[in-house]
Protein backbone atom coordinates (compact mmCIF):
# COMPACT_ATOMS: atom_id res chain seq x y z
CA UNK A 1 0.00 0.00 0.00
CA UNK A 2 1.37 3.12 -0.84
CA UNK A 3 -0.24 7.40 -0.79
CA UNK A 4 0.28 8.71 -4.03
CA UNK A 5 -0.18 12.38 -4.18
CA UNK A 6 0.38 15.61 -7.29
CA UNK A 7 1.17 19.14 -6.34
CA UNK A 8 1.96 21.79 -8.41
CA UNK A 9 1.22 25.58 -8.86
CA UNK A 10 -1.50 27.08 -10.40
CA UNK A 11 -0.93 30.37 -11.79
CA UNK A 12 -3.37 32.87 -13.66
CA UNK A 13 -1.97 33.85 -16.83
CA UNK A 14 -5.15 36.52 -17.28
CA UNK A 15 -8.28 37.26 -14.73
CA UNK A 16 -10.29 34.59 -13.81
CA UNK A 17 -13.98 34.26 -12.97
CA UNK A 18 -14.91 31.17 -10.87
CA UNK A 19 -18.66 32.18 -10.45
CA UNK A 20 -21.54 31.49 -8.03
CA UNK A 21 -24.37 32.51 -10.16
CA UNK A 22 -25.31 35.51 -7.44
CA UNK A 23 -24.93 39.39 -7.68
CA UNK A 24 -25.04 41.96 -5.27
CA UNK A 25 -25.52 45.35 -5.48
CA UNK A 26 -22.13 46.11 -7.04
CA UNK A 27 -21.79 43.52 -9.61
CA UNK A 28 -23.78 41.10 -11.88
CA UNK A 29 -21.68 38.41 -11.24
CA UNK A 30 -19.75 37.42 -7.65
CA UNK A 31 -16.80 34.88 -7.44
CA UNK A 32 -16.61 31.89 -5.07
CA UNK A 33 -14.88 32.42 -1.73
CA UNK A 34 -14.32 30.18 1.25
CA UNK A 35 -15.73 30.48 4.71
CA UNK A 36 -13.19 33.11 5.05
CA UNK A 37 -13.75 35.16 2.35
CA UNK A 38 -10.43 34.46 0.19
CA UNK A 39 -11.51 33.10 -3.39
CA UNK A 40 -10.55 29.28 -4.42
CA UNK A 41 -11.07 26.92 -7.03
CA UNK A 42 -13.38 24.24 -6.47
CA UNK A 43 -12.31 20.90 -6.70
CA UNK A 44 -14.52 20.26 -9.05
CA UNK A 45 -13.95 22.50 -11.71
CA UNK A 46 -10.26 21.11 -11.40
CA UNK A 47 -11.38 17.86 -12.08
CA UNK A 48 -14.28 18.81 -14.65
CA UNK A 49 -11.40 20.48 -16.84
CA UNK A 50 -9.40 17.34 -16.71
CA UNK A 51 -11.97 15.08 -16.92
CA UNK A 52 -13.19 17.08 -20.42
CA UNK A 53 -9.47 17.13 -21.57
CA UNK A 54 -8.72 13.39 -21.08
CA UNK A 55 -12.39 12.33 -22.69
CA UNK A 56 -11.07 14.05 -25.94
CA UNK A 57 -7.60 12.67 -25.63
CA UNK A 58 -8.45 9.32 -24.67
CA UNK A 59 -9.27 7.85 -27.99
CA UNK A 60 -6.18 9.17 -29.60
CA UNK A 61 -4.03 7.09 -27.10
CA UNK A 62 -5.59 4.01 -27.95
CA UNK A 63 -8.49 3.92 -25.24
CA UNK A 64 -12.23 2.90 -26.20
CA UNK A 65 -14.28 6.53 -26.05
CA UNK A 66 -16.22 7.32 -22.86
CA UNK A 67 -19.94 6.86 -23.79
CA UNK A 68 -20.37 10.91 -23.37
CA UNK A 69 -19.34 11.38 -26.82
CA UNK A 70 -21.82 9.03 -28.03
CA UNK A 71 -24.51 10.74 -30.89
CA UNK A 72 -26.80 8.14 -29.50
CA UNK A 73 -28.57 9.33 -26.92
CA UNK A 74 -29.83 5.87 -25.59
CA UNK A 75 -26.07 4.66 -25.59
CA UNK A 76 -24.89 8.35 -23.41
CA UNK A 77 -26.90 7.33 -21.03
CA UNK A 78 -25.13 3.69 -20.12
CA UNK A 79 -22.73 2.79 -17.67
CA UNK A 80 -19.09 3.19 -18.78
CA UNK A 81 -15.92 1.19 -18.45
CA UNK A 82 -13.79 3.14 -20.49
CA UNK A 83 -10.28 4.57 -19.04
CA UNK A 84 -11.39 7.75 -18.47
CA UNK A 85 -14.52 6.80 -16.49
CA UNK A 86 -11.76 4.28 -14.55
CA UNK A 87 -9.67 7.34 -13.20
CA UNK A 88 -13.07 9.35 -12.46
CA UNK A 89 -15.66 7.36 -11.67
CA UNK A 90 -18.35 6.21 -14.47
CA UNK A 91 -20.16 9.33 -15.51
CA UNK A 92 -23.67 7.09 -15.43
CA UNK A 93 -22.93 4.80 -11.94
CA UNK A 94 -25.25 2.14 -11.82
CA UNK A 95 -26.36 0.04 -9.02
CA UNK A 96 -27.64 -2.68 -10.16
CA UNK A 97 -26.10 -6.24 -9.58
CA UNK A 98 -23.81 -6.48 -12.58
CA UNK A 99 -22.83 -2.88 -12.75
CA UNK A 100 -19.22 -2.84 -12.75
CA UNK A 101 -19.79 0.89 -12.05
CA UNK A 102 -17.06 2.66 -9.62
CA UNK A 103 -16.04 5.86 -7.13
CA UNK A 104 -13.60 8.02 -8.52
CA UNK A 105 -9.81 7.00 -8.07
CA UNK A 106 -9.13 10.71 -8.33
CA UNK A 107 -9.41 13.51 -5.25
CA UNK A 108 -8.97 16.75 -6.48
CA UNK A 109 -8.97 19.23 -3.67
CA UNK A 110 -10.16 22.96 -3.19
CA UNK A 111 -7.06 25.02 -4.58
CA UNK A 112 -6.93 28.02 -2.45
CA UNK A 113 -4.33 31.11 -3.15
CA UNK A 114 -0.18 30.07 -2.62
CA UNK A 115 0.53 32.62 -0.30
CA UNK A 116 -2.16 34.85 1.19
CA UNK A 117 0.15 37.60 2.70
CA UNK A 118 0.96 38.19 -1.45
CA UNK A 119 -2.48 37.75 -2.92
CA UNK A 120 -4.56 40.32 -5.11
CA UNK A 121 -7.63 42.01 -4.74
CA UNK A 122 -10.27 40.80 -6.64
CA UNK A 123 -11.76 43.85 -9.49
CA UNK A 124 -14.67 44.40 -11.22
CA UNK A 125 -14.51 43.72 -14.76
CA UNK A 126 -17.15 45.21 -17.56
CA UNK A 127 -18.52 44.27 -20.58
CA UNK A 128 -20.83 45.58 -23.43
CA UNK A 129 -21.90 44.37 -26.92
CA UNK A 130 -20.75 46.82 -29.63
CA UNK A 131 -24.24 47.25 -32.74
CA UNK A 132 -22.69 45.83 -36.08
CA UNK A 133 -24.44 48.63 -37.81
CA UNK A 134 -23.38 51.90 -35.64
CA UNK A 135 -19.94 50.37 -34.22
CA UNK A 136 -21.44 51.80 -31.19
CA UNK A 137 -22.67 50.01 -27.66
CA UNK A 138 -25.61 47.97 -28.51
CA UNK A 139 -29.22 49.00 -26.87
CA UNK A 140 -30.35 45.96 -26.03
CA UNK A 141 -31.25 44.13 -22.55
CA UNK A 142 -28.33 42.16 -21.37
CA UNK A 143 -25.86 43.08 -23.46
CA UNK A 144 -24.21 45.29 -21.13
CA UNK A 145 -23.26 43.96 -17.62
CA UNK A 146 -19.78 43.52 -15.26
CA UNK A 147 -18.60 40.87 -13.43
CA UNK A 148 -16.29 40.43 -10.64
CA UNK A 149 -12.99 38.79 -11.55
CA UNK A 150 -9.03 37.19 -9.87
CA UNK A 151 -6.29 39.32 -11.19
CA UNK A 152 -4.31 37.88 -13.47
CA UNK A 153 -0.50 36.83 -11.66
CA UNK A 154 -2.66 34.80 -8.52
CA UNK A 155 -1.14 31.58 -7.93
CA UNK A 156 -3.20 28.67 -6.45
CA UNK A 157 -1.99 24.84 -4.65
CA UNK A 158 -2.91 22.50 -7.17
CA UNK A 159 -3.33 18.95 -4.81
CA UNK A 160 -4.68 15.32 -6.52
CA UNK A 161 -4.25 12.30 -4.54
CA UNK A 162 -4.53 9.21 -6.76
CA UNK A 163 -6.07 5.79 -5.05
CA UNK A 164 -5.40 2.45 -6.52
CA UNK A 165 -4.20 3.60 -10.27
CA UNK A 166 -2.63 1.10 -12.54
CA UNK A 167 0.33 2.35 -15.01
CA UNK A 168 -1.78 2.67 -17.41
CA UNK A 169 -4.25 5.18 -15.78
CA UNK A 170 -1.27 7.65 -14.58
CA UNK A 171 -0.11 7.77 -18.30
CA UNK A 172 -3.38 9.01 -19.44
CA UNK A 173 -3.09 11.21 -16.23
CA UNK A 174 0.47 12.68 -17.40
CA UNK A 175 -1.05 13.20 -20.65
CA UNK A 176 -3.35 15.40 -19.46
CA UNK A 177 -1.40 17.50 -16.91
CA UNK A 178 0.80 17.87 -19.53
CA UNK A 179 -1.11 20.07 -21.44
CA UNK A 180 -1.82 21.99 -18.49
CA UNK A 181 2.60 22.62 -17.98
CA UNK A 182 2.32 23.83 -21.54
CA UNK A 183 -0.56 26.15 -20.54
CA UNK A 184 -3.16 25.37 -22.00
CA UNK A 185 -5.50 24.81 -19.21
CA UNK A 186 -8.72 27.05 -19.02
CA UNK A 187 -10.98 27.05 -15.97
CA UNK A 188 -13.57 28.96 -14.70
CA UNK A 189 -16.28 31.36 -16.95
CA UNK A 190 -16.19 33.38 -20.37
CA UNK A 191 -12.97 31.74 -20.99
CA UNK A 192 -13.46 32.34 -24.77
CA UNK A 193 -13.39 35.72 -24.11
CA UNK A 194 -9.90 36.20 -22.52
CA UNK A 195 -10.43 34.83 -19.20
CA UNK A 196 -9.36 31.42 -16.93
CA UNK A 197 -6.21 30.88 -18.56
CA UNK A 198 -3.22 28.90 -16.66
CA UNK A 199 -0.32 27.20 -16.37
CA UNK A 200 0.77 24.67 -14.00
CA UNK A 201 4.49 24.46 -12.62
CA UNK A 202 6.11 22.79 -10.24
CA UNK A 203 4.48 19.61 -11.10
CA UNK A 204 5.97 16.69 -8.58
CA UNK A 205 4.75 13.40 -8.06
CA UNK A 206 5.04 11.97 -4.56
CA UNK A 207 5.00 8.82 -2.70
CA UNK A 208 5.00 7.31 0.97
CA UNK A 209 5.05 4.16 1.86
CA UNK A 210 2.61 2.69 4.05
CA UNK A 211 3.14 -1.04 4.05
CA UNK A 212 3.07 -1.42 8.17
CA UNK A 213 1.31 -0.03 11.44
CA UNK A 214 4.69 2.46 12.21
CA UNK A 215 4.40 3.95 8.28
CA UNK A 216 0.84 4.45 8.65
CA UNK A 217 0.40 5.82 11.98
CA UNK A 218 3.26 8.62 10.87
CA UNK A 219 0.80 9.24 7.87
CA UNK A 220 -2.20 9.70 9.98
CA UNK A 221 -0.95 11.64 12.22
CA UNK A 222 -0.08 14.31 9.65
CA UNK A 223 -2.52 17.17 8.37
CA UNK A 224 -0.30 17.41 5.86
CA UNK A 225 1.13 14.29 4.60
CA UNK A 226 1.82 15.62 1.26
CA UNK A 227 4.71 17.75 2.35
CA UNK A 228 6.80 14.83 3.88
CA UNK A 229 6.03 12.16 0.72
CA UNK A 230 9.01 11.53 -1.20
CA UNK A 231 9.00 13.00 -4.54
CA UNK A 232 9.71 10.86 -7.52
CA UNK A 233 11.49 13.23 -10.26
CA UNK A 234 11.15 11.07 -13.37
CA UNK A 235 7.88 10.15 -12.87
CA UNK A 236 6.10 12.65 -15.50
CA UNK A 237 8.62 12.70 -18.48
CA UNK A 238 8.77 8.34 -18.06
CA UNK A 239 5.25 8.55 -18.83
CA UNK A 240 5.46 11.11 -21.62
CA UNK A 241 8.08 9.00 -23.43
CA UNK A 242 5.60 6.01 -23.94
CA UNK A 243 2.90 7.89 -25.05
CA UNK A 244 2.14 7.40 -29.07
CA UNK A 245 -0.85 8.81 -30.18
CA UNK A 246 -2.77 7.26 -32.92
CA UNK A 247 -4.19 8.19 -36.50
CA UNK A 248 -8.10 8.87 -36.44
CA UNK A 249 -10.44 5.76 -37.18
CA UNK A 250 -13.68 5.69 -39.34
CA UNK A 251 -15.18 5.04 -35.55
CA UNK A 252 -13.79 7.60 -33.58
CA UNK A 253 -16.11 10.59 -32.45
CA UNK A 254 -15.50 13.61 -34.18
CA UNK A 255 -15.47 15.39 -31.10
CA UNK A 256 -12.12 13.63 -30.41
CA UNK A 257 -8.79 16.12 -30.01
CA UNK A 258 -6.88 16.45 -33.50
CA UNK A 259 -4.86 19.71 -33.15
CA UNK A 260 -4.46 23.27 -32.18
CA UNK A 261 -3.65 26.62 -33.57
CA UNK A 262 -1.73 29.16 -31.46
CA UNK A 263 -0.98 33.01 -32.76
CA UNK A 264 0.89 35.14 -30.65
CA UNK A 265 2.48 38.28 -31.30
CA UNK A 266 2.73 42.47 -30.60
CA UNK A 267 -0.40 44.75 -31.11
CA UNK A 268 1.32 48.06 -31.50
CA UNK A 269 -0.88 51.18 -31.54
CA UNK A 270 0.26 54.16 -33.84
CA UNK A 271 -1.13 56.72 -31.43
CA UNK A 272 -3.25 57.15 -28.60
CA UNK A 273 -5.19 54.23 -27.33
CA UNK A 274 -8.36 54.90 -25.20
CA UNK A 275 -10.31 52.05 -23.28
CA UNK A 276 -12.60 52.15 -20.67
CA UNK A 277 -13.04 50.41 -17.62
CA UNK A 278 -15.85 51.86 -14.66
CA UNK A 279 -13.00 50.33 -11.73
CA UNK A 280 -10.03 52.67 -13.25
CA UNK A 281 -12.48 55.66 -13.42
CA UNK A 282 -13.81 55.11 -10.04
CA UNK A 283 -10.17 55.43 -8.54
CA UNK A 284 -8.74 57.96 -11.37
CA UNK A 285 -11.62 60.41 -10.98
CA UNK A 286 -11.38 60.73 -15.29
CA UNK A 287 -14.52 59.66 -17.42
CA UNK A 288 -12.50 57.20 -19.18
CA UNK A 289 -9.86 55.19 -17.99
CA UNK A 290 -7.64 51.94 -19.33
CA UNK A 291 -8.52 48.56 -17.43
CA UNK A 292 -5.86 47.24 -15.29
CA UNK A 293 -4.79 44.13 -14.95
CA UNK A 294 -4.59 44.40 -10.84
CA UNK A 295 -6.14 47.05 -9.02
CA UNK A 296 -4.18 50.42 -8.77
CA UNK A 297 -1.31 48.99 -10.94
CA UNK A 298 -0.75 51.49 -13.76
CA UNK A 299 2.31 49.77 -14.84
CA UNK A 300 0.20 47.13 -16.16
CA UNK A 301 -2.71 48.19 -18.46
CA UNK A 302 -4.25 45.17 -20.35
CA UNK A 303 -6.55 44.69 -23.20
CA UNK A 304 -9.28 42.45 -22.35
CA UNK A 305 -10.05 39.33 -24.71
CA UNK A 306 -13.54 40.06 -24.74
CA UNK A 307 -12.68 43.54 -26.66
CA UNK A 308 -10.35 41.92 -29.05
CA UNK A 309 -12.65 39.42 -29.57
CA UNK A 310 -15.18 41.64 -30.66
CA UNK A 311 -12.63 43.57 -32.83
CA UNK A 312 -12.02 39.93 -34.62
CA UNK A 313 -15.38 38.57 -34.84
CA UNK A 314 -17.17 42.15 -36.25
CA UNK A 315 -14.67 42.05 -38.95
CA UNK A 316 -14.76 38.36 -39.76
CA UNK A 317 -18.47 38.64 -39.64
CA UNK A 318 -18.08 42.15 -42.88
CA UNK A 319 -15.39 39.76 -44.53
CA UNK A 320 -18.15 36.94 -44.72
CA UNK A 321 -21.36 38.66 -45.65
CA UNK A 322 -18.87 40.67 -48.16
CA UNK A 323 -18.53 37.43 -50.21
CA UNK A 324 -21.95 36.38 -49.92
CA UNK A 325 -23.31 40.00 -51.05
CA UNK A 326 -21.06 39.19 -54.28
CA UNK A 327 -22.66 36.17 -54.90
CA UNK A 328 -26.33 37.24 -54.04
CA UNK A 329 -28.88 37.39 -56.89
CA UNK A 330 -31.23 39.18 -54.79
CA UNK A 331 -32.38 39.73 -51.22
CA UNK A 332 -34.21 36.36 -51.07
CA UNK A 333 -30.85 34.91 -52.32
CA UNK A 334 -29.01 36.82 -49.32
CA UNK A 335 -31.28 36.05 -46.35
CA UNK A 336 -30.88 32.38 -47.35
CA UNK A 337 -27.45 32.45 -47.62
CA UNK A 338 -26.14 34.95 -45.05
CA UNK A 339 -22.99 33.29 -43.35
CA UNK A 340 -22.84 35.74 -40.32
CA UNK A 341 -26.12 37.19 -37.81
CA UNK A 342 -25.49 39.50 -35.23
CA UNK A 343 -25.56 37.91 -31.91
CA UNK A 344 -26.79 41.07 -30.19
CA UNK A 345 -29.81 41.38 -32.22
CA UNK A 346 -31.99 39.45 -30.12
CA UNK A 347 -35.59 37.68 -29.50
CA UNK A 348 -37.87 40.61 -28.13
CA UNK A 349 -41.18 40.24 -30.02
CA UNK A 350 -41.68 36.84 -31.12
CA UNK A 351 -43.80 38.19 -34.61
CA UNK A 352 -41.20 40.78 -35.36
CA UNK A 353 -38.98 40.94 -38.29
CA UNK A 354 -35.03 41.98 -36.69
CA UNK A 355 -32.46 42.93 -39.35
CA UNK A 356 -29.48 40.28 -39.29
CA UNK A 357 -31.50 38.55 -35.98
CA UNK A 358 -28.79 36.07 -34.03
CA UNK A 359 -29.49 32.19 -34.63
CA UNK A 360 -30.45 32.09 -31.05
CA UNK A 361 -33.08 34.62 -31.82
CA UNK A 362 -33.95 32.65 -34.87
CA UNK A 363 -33.82 29.15 -32.69
CA UNK A 364 -36.39 30.70 -30.17
CA UNK A 365 -39.01 31.82 -32.55
CA UNK A 366 -38.76 28.51 -34.38
CA UNK A 367 -38.93 26.21 -30.88
CA UNK A 368 -41.54 28.50 -30.15
CA UNK A 369 -44.11 27.58 -34.06
CA UNK A 370 -42.51 24.28 -32.98
CA UNK A 371 -43.63 23.56 -29.36
CA UNK A 372 -46.54 21.09 -29.95
CA UNK A 373 -43.95 19.08 -32.40
CA UNK A 374 -40.74 17.60 -30.09
CA UNK A 375 -39.49 15.91 -33.21
CA UNK A 376 -38.76 18.90 -34.68
CA UNK A 377 -36.90 20.93 -32.10
CA UNK A 378 -33.50 22.42 -32.99
CA UNK A 379 -32.32 21.82 -29.77
CA UNK A 380 -30.89 18.53 -30.06
CA UNK A 381 -26.82 18.70 -30.09
CA UNK A 382 -27.14 17.01 -33.49
CA UNK A 383 -28.98 19.56 -35.10
CA UNK A 384 -27.59 22.86 -33.39
CA UNK A 385 -24.23 22.81 -35.41
CA UNK A 386 -26.01 22.85 -39.09
CA UNK A 387 -29.01 25.42 -37.59
CA UNK A 388 -26.09 27.96 -36.72
CA UNK A 389 -24.40 30.85 -39.05
CA UNK A 390 -20.48 30.09 -40.01
CA UNK A 391 -19.94 33.23 -37.71
CA UNK A 392 -21.33 31.43 -34.15
CA UNK A 393 -19.85 27.91 -35.66
CA UNK A 394 -16.40 29.60 -35.37
CA UNK A 395 -17.01 32.45 -32.57
CA UNK A 396 -19.33 31.16 -31.02
CA UNK A 397 -23.35 31.00 -29.82
CA UNK A 398 -25.68 30.48 -26.27
CA UNK A 399 -26.18 27.01 -28.10
CA UNK A 400 -22.64 25.92 -29.05
CA UNK A 401 -19.35 26.80 -27.29
CA UNK A 402 -16.45 28.11 -29.00
CA UNK A 403 -13.13 26.47 -29.82
CA UNK A 404 -11.47 29.91 -30.46
CA UNK A 405 -9.83 31.50 -27.36
CA UNK A 406 -8.40 35.06 -27.26
CA UNK A 407 -6.93 35.84 -23.87
CA UNK A 408 -6.31 38.74 -22.28
CA UNK A 409 -3.55 41.28 -23.79
CA UNK A 410 -1.41 41.70 -21.23
CA UNK A 411 1.29 44.97 -21.80
CA UNK A 412 4.08 44.50 -23.58
CA UNK A 413 7.67 45.63 -21.37
CA UNK A 414 9.35 46.58 -24.57
CA UNK A 415 13.46 47.09 -24.44
CA UNK A 416 13.44 50.70 -26.11
CA UNK A 417 12.93 53.59 -23.72
CA UNK A 418 9.32 53.14 -23.64
CA UNK A 419 9.59 49.89 -21.39
CA UNK A 420 7.11 51.80 -19.17
CA UNK A 421 3.14 52.51 -20.21
CA UNK A 422 2.95 56.79 -21.48
CA UNK A 423 -0.26 58.12 -20.45
CA UNK A 424 -2.10 61.20 -21.48
CA UNK A 425 -5.19 63.20 -20.88
CA UNK A 426 -7.00 63.90 -23.82
CA UNK A 427 -10.24 66.30 -23.16
CA UNK A 428 -13.91 66.38 -25.33
CA UNK A 429 -16.56 68.60 -26.47
CA UNK A 430 -19.63 68.62 -28.27
CA UNK A 431 -19.98 71.47 -30.45
CA UNK A 432 -22.89 72.92 -30.98
CA UNK A 433 -23.63 73.02 -34.65
CA UNK A 434 -25.98 76.53 -34.70
CA UNK A 435 -24.03 78.53 -32.23
CA UNK A 436 -20.56 76.71 -32.77
CA UNK A 437 -19.98 77.13 -28.93
CA UNK A 438 -19.88 73.88 -26.84
CA UNK A 439 -22.72 72.05 -25.87
CA UNK A 440 -23.73 71.71 -22.30
CA UNK A 441 -23.34 68.51 -20.63
CA UNK A 442 -21.06 67.59 -23.99
CA UNK A 443 -17.71 67.80 -21.98
CA UNK A 444 -15.52 65.18 -20.96
CA UNK A 445 -12.15 64.14 -20.46
CA UNK A 446 -10.09 60.51 -20.89
CA UNK A 447 -6.76 58.93 -19.62
CA UNK A 448 -5.38 57.73 -23.18
CA UNK A 449 -2.30 55.53 -23.68
CA UNK A 450 -0.09 56.65 -25.82
CA UNK A 451 1.54 54.30 -28.81
CA UNK A 452 1.20 51.18 -26.34
CA UNK A 453 2.04 47.46 -27.26
CA UNK A 454 0.07 44.73 -25.91
CA UNK A 455 1.05 40.76 -26.28
CA UNK A 456 -2.26 39.18 -28.40
CA UNK A 457 -2.34 35.24 -27.92
CA UNK A 458 -5.28 33.32 -29.86
CA UNK A 459 -5.66 29.89 -29.45
CA UNK A 460 -8.44 27.47 -31.86
CA UNK A 461 -8.74 23.89 -30.93
CA UNK A 462 -9.21 21.48 -33.85
CA UNK A 463 -8.91 23.91 -36.43
CA UNK A 464 -10.67 23.00 -40.19
CA UNK A 465 -8.76 24.65 -43.05
CA UNK A 466 -11.80 27.22 -43.95
CA UNK A 467 -11.73 28.22 -40.19
CA UNK A 468 -7.97 29.05 -40.50
CA UNK A 469 -8.70 30.60 -43.75
CA UNK A 470 -10.89 33.10 -42.15
CA UNK A 471 -9.02 34.16 -38.88
CA UNK A 472 -5.85 34.61 -41.12
CA UNK A 473 -7.76 37.46 -43.36
CA UNK A 474 -8.46 39.04 -40.19
CA UNK A 475 -4.77 38.50 -38.82
CA UNK A 476 -3.95 39.73 -42.48
CA UNK A 477 -5.79 42.92 -41.84
CA UNK A 478 -4.74 43.47 -38.34
CA UNK A 479 -0.99 43.00 -39.22
CA UNK A 480 -1.67 45.94 -41.87
CA UNK A 481 -3.10 48.45 -39.75
CA UNK A 482 -6.72 48.44 -40.78
CA UNK A 483 -8.90 47.50 -37.49
CA UNK A 484 -9.22 49.74 -34.49
CA UNK A 485 -9.39 48.87 -30.41
CA UNK A 486 -11.42 50.57 -28.24
CA UNK A 487 -12.65 53.73 -28.22
CA UNK A 488 -12.82 57.12 -30.64
CA UNK A 489 -11.58 55.23 -33.95
CA UNK A 490 -13.85 57.92 -36.16
CA UNK A 491 -11.71 60.23 -33.99
CA UNK A 492 -8.03 58.31 -35.35
CA UNK A 493 -8.01 56.86 -31.89
CA UNK A 494 -7.43 53.09 -31.43
CA UNK A 495 -5.38 52.12 -34.33
CA UNK A 496 -3.47 49.17 -34.44
CA UNK A 497 -0.68 46.90 -36.16
CA UNK A 498 0.32 43.25 -35.32
CA UNK A 499 4.05 43.08 -35.35
CA UNK A 500 6.46 39.70 -34.36
CA UNK A 501 3.99 37.02 -34.73
CA UNK A 502 4.15 33.92 -35.24
CA UNK A 503 1.84 30.83 -35.43
CA UNK A 504 2.13 27.20 -33.97
CA UNK A 505 0.42 24.26 -35.09
CA UNK A 506 0.23 21.28 -32.68
CA UNK A 507 -0.98 17.59 -34.11
CA UNK A 508 -0.79 14.59 -32.79
CA UNK A 509 -0.38 12.42 -35.95
CA UNK A 510 0.99 13.79 -39.05
CA UNK A 511 -2.23 13.17 -40.90
CA UNK A 512 -3.85 15.62 -38.21
CA UNK A 513 -1.95 18.47 -39.76
CA UNK A 514 -3.21 21.17 -40.89
CA UNK A 515 -3.66 21.34 -44.65
CA UNK A 516 -0.33 22.05 -46.60
CA UNK A 517 1.85 22.35 -43.36
CA UNK A 518 3.63 18.99 -43.94
CA UNK A 519 4.72 20.30 -47.23
CA UNK A 520 6.76 23.19 -45.42
CA UNK A 521 9.52 21.08 -44.33
CA UNK A 522 9.48 22.93 -40.99
CA UNK A 523 11.27 22.00 -38.14
CA UNK A 524 9.27 19.54 -35.75
CA UNK A 525 9.44 19.73 -31.96
CA UNK A 526 7.53 18.61 -28.69
CA UNK A 527 5.00 20.53 -26.89
CA UNK A 528 3.56 17.60 -24.21
CA UNK A 529 1.95 15.40 -25.74
CA UNK A 530 1.99 17.29 -29.44
CA UNK A 531 3.99 17.53 -32.09
CA UNK A 532 4.41 20.75 -33.36
CA UNK A 533 5.67 23.19 -36.21
CA UNK A 534 5.75 27.04 -36.40
CA UNK A 535 5.60 30.08 -39.20
CA UNK A 536 6.82 33.46 -38.96
CA UNK A 537 6.69 36.38 -41.21
CA UNK A 538 9.85 34.66 -42.76
CA UNK A 539 8.61 30.69 -43.52
CA UNK A 540 9.20 30.25 -47.25
CA UNK A 541 5.92 29.40 -49.22
CA UNK A 542 3.78 30.06 -46.29
CA UNK A 543 1.16 31.98 -48.43
CA UNK A 544 0.87 29.07 -51.01
CA UNK A 545 -0.46 27.35 -47.75
CA UNK A 546 -2.69 30.08 -46.16
CA UNK A 547 -4.18 30.36 -50.12
CA UNK A 548 -5.32 27.07 -49.37
CA UNK A 549 -7.22 27.91 -46.95
CA UNK A 550 -8.64 31.17 -47.63
CA UNK A 551 -9.75 28.92 -50.84
CA UNK A 552 -11.39 26.85 -48.61
CA UNK A 553 -13.61 29.98 -46.43
CA UNK A 554 -14.31 31.11 -49.80
CA UNK A 555 -15.72 27.67 -50.66
CA UNK A 556 -17.41 27.11 -47.57
CA UNK A 557 -19.08 30.83 -47.55
CA UNK A 558 -20.48 30.38 -51.25
CA UNK A 559 -21.79 26.79 -50.37
CA UNK A 560 -23.39 28.10 -47.00
CA UNK A 561 -27.12 27.36 -47.17
CA UNK A 562 -29.14 28.14 -44.14
CA UNK A 563 -31.85 25.73 -42.81
CA UNK A 564 -35.44 26.64 -44.42
CA UNK A 565 -36.30 26.60 -40.59
CA UNK A 566 -34.70 29.82 -39.71
CA UNK A 567 -33.80 32.07 -42.28
CA UNK A 568 -33.52 35.33 -42.05
CA UNK A 569 -36.47 37.78 -42.91
CA UNK A 570 -34.74 41.35 -42.81
CA UNK A 571 -31.23 42.23 -43.28
CA UNK A 572 -29.17 45.74 -43.13
CA UNK A 573 -27.70 46.10 -46.81
CA UNK A 574 -30.21 44.94 -49.45
CA UNK A 575 -33.34 46.46 -47.30
CA UNK A 576 -31.68 50.02 -47.06
CA UNK A 577 -30.27 50.09 -51.12
CA UNK A 578 -32.96 51.74 -52.69
CA UNK A 579 -33.16 54.45 -50.12
CA UNK A 580 -29.36 54.83 -50.44
CA UNK A 581 -28.96 54.80 -54.75
CA UNK A 582 -31.54 56.80 -56.81
CA UNK A 583 -33.58 54.82 -59.58
CA UNK A 584 -31.96 57.04 -62.09
CA UNK A 585 -28.42 55.81 -60.79
CA UNK A 586 -29.51 52.34 -59.84
CA UNK A 587 -28.00 49.88 -57.31
CA UNK A 588 -24.92 47.98 -57.85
Amino acid sequence: MEYKVITGTLEAKTAVHIGTGASNELTDALIRRDNEGQPFIPGTAIAGALRALLTRLAPRLGKTPCNVLNVNKEQQSKPCNCAVCNLFGDINPSDENDSTSEASRLLVFNAHQQDEGLSYHPIIRDSVGIDRSTGTAARADGIKFDLEVIPAGTTFKLRIELRDIDNAGEQLLAAGLSEWTEGRLKLGGRVARGLGSFKLTGLQYKTMPLDNAEQLMSFLREDKPWKNANTSDGWFNEHLEKIKPVKISTDMPETISRGWFSLQGILQAEGPLLTNDILSVGTSGFDHAPALSQLHNWLNPVLTGASLRGVFRSHAERLARTLTTLQAKDKGDFLSRCPACDPNVREQDKTSKLPLESCDSLIKKYNAQANNKPEKQIDEPENITDSLCLACRLFGSTRLGSRLIIEDAPYHQSTNSQSKPEYKMLDFLAIDRFTGGGVDGAKFDALALWKPAFRLNLYLENPEPWELGWLWLVIRDLAAGWLTVGFGSAKGLGKVGLTNWKATFGYLHPEDAPLGLIELNLQTQKCGIYTTKTITLNTDKKFDMIQKWVNCFIDEVINFQRLDSIILTEDSYFDDIKDIYSDKGGAP
